[in-house]
């Protein structure tokens, strides 16, 4: 009978293991993430719109705590980290067709647990990360600067007489 009873303790126990380590993976994925609930969650006005001045798509709201905005207008800069009540391919898609509609140029789209877009337009570049949720709901993420030919060249065009070895580097 004691054996029984320890079986019984140990089954029991495993079991409430499972049990409490599958509610926490289930809450996981039923809510926001802990940054999104803790933010405020605010609707795009008009003035908010032509403050951006990118396509948005229609009733997306923005996460304050996680949204910075610099300058307006077409000098417009910074990162809107936007929810959707739509699918994100339905956002892609979006943002595919506005932004090119809009004068801006797709330069590359990456597709994986996320999607991954990028523009430019004359002097600025943006970058669109879009992310599935639950239920037919996404997020995005837009960031929009300024774009700098000079750091690229510089980065790239590597003076081999300037005495650096041509070994690559090592973290060490």
């Amino acid at each position: 009978m004691v054996y029984f009873s320890n079986k019984f303790k140990l089954f029991s126990f495993i079991l409430l293991g499972f049990t409490m380590t599958s509610c926490a993976t289930v809450n996981g994925l039923m809510s926001s993430s802990d940054e999104e609930s803790s933010s405020e969650v605010k609707e795009i006005s008009l003035n908010k719109r032509l403050q951006i001045s990118i396509p948005i798509p229609d009733d997306s709201r923005y996460l304050t705590d996680k949204t910075v905005i610099f300058g307006e207008g077409e000098r417009f800069t910074g990162v809107l980290y936007l929810l959707h009540e739509v699918s994100a391919d339905e956002v892609v898609e979006f943002y595919r067709v506005k932004m090119r509609d809009d004068g801006w140029s797709e330069i590359a789209i990456v597709r994986s647990d996320f999607v991954l877009m990028n523009f430019d337009k004359e002097d600025r570049f943006a970058t669109i990360k879009v992310n599935r949720k639950m239920f037919d709901n996404s997020s995005s993420e837009v960031t929009i600067g300024p774009k700098s030919d000079t750091t690229i060249n510089r980065s790239i065009n590597i003076d081999n007489n300037s005495g650096m070895n041509d070994e690559p580097f090592t973290i060490q």
